[in-house]
């Protein structure tokens, strides 16, 4: 009987310690997951997909170096 009581104890600390962490291992599920698609379509379409990383890699350089310059500005006045 103790067995049991001392089973269902780890269970119930296995349980709320996957209940803490689930929002982390979601993101690396996630992450995992678009790594394996990236490189999926890397094999089907190379040109296309490199295409679509040098368009999206111009938009962050362009919206860090928007919000960069609109900080400045606010750190002048």
């Amino acid at each position: 009987m103790e067995f049991l009581l001392l089973w269902a104890d780890d269970l119930d600390d296995a349980l709320g310690v996957l209940r803490h962490f689930a929002s982390r291992l979601l993101a690396l599920l996630a992450t995992l997951a678009l790594l394996s698609a990236t490189g999926f379509a890397l094999l089907l379409a190379p040109q296309l997909v490199l295409g679509l990383f040098a368009v999206t890699l111009c938009a962050f350089l362009a919206e860090f170096a928007r919000r960069r310059l609109r900080s400045g500005r606010a750190r002048d006045r």
